[in-house]
């Protein structure tokens, strides 16, 4: 039995967590206020009737998110490749620690 497949993942999901995360604790402060920005902008767009948005279907939309049934369909992949998900998430962790 060879380890190398299973050290490949660790590796590269270490790895890619890290700078994933060091590079999200660089620029969080960046992306909270442009987020902040555009949200405020929807808001006083939909409030000067230049659109209108429809709020019933962004409700249905998160409420598919966390709908039991789906769940099955986003955790099977997770399952699946979870030296990869775990590796993946100890380097993200490391990585916004470090930044």
């Amino acid at each position: 039995m060879s380890l190398a497949p299973a050290v490949y993942l660790l590796g590269i999901g270490g790895i890619g967590g890290f700078f994933l995360g060091y590079g999200i604790r660089k620029i969080i402060k960046v992306l909270a206020l442009t987020i902040g920005i555009f949200i405020f902008a929807l808001m006083l767009l939909d409030y000067t009737n230049v659109f209108a948005i429809n709020y019933d279907g962004v409700v249905e939309f998160v409420s598919k998110l966390f709908d039991p049934a789906q769940a099955v369909e986003v955790l099977t992949p997770l399952i699946t490749n979870l030296p990869l998900v775990l590796s993946f998430t100890v380097g993200f962790a490391l990585g916004l620690r470090k930044g």
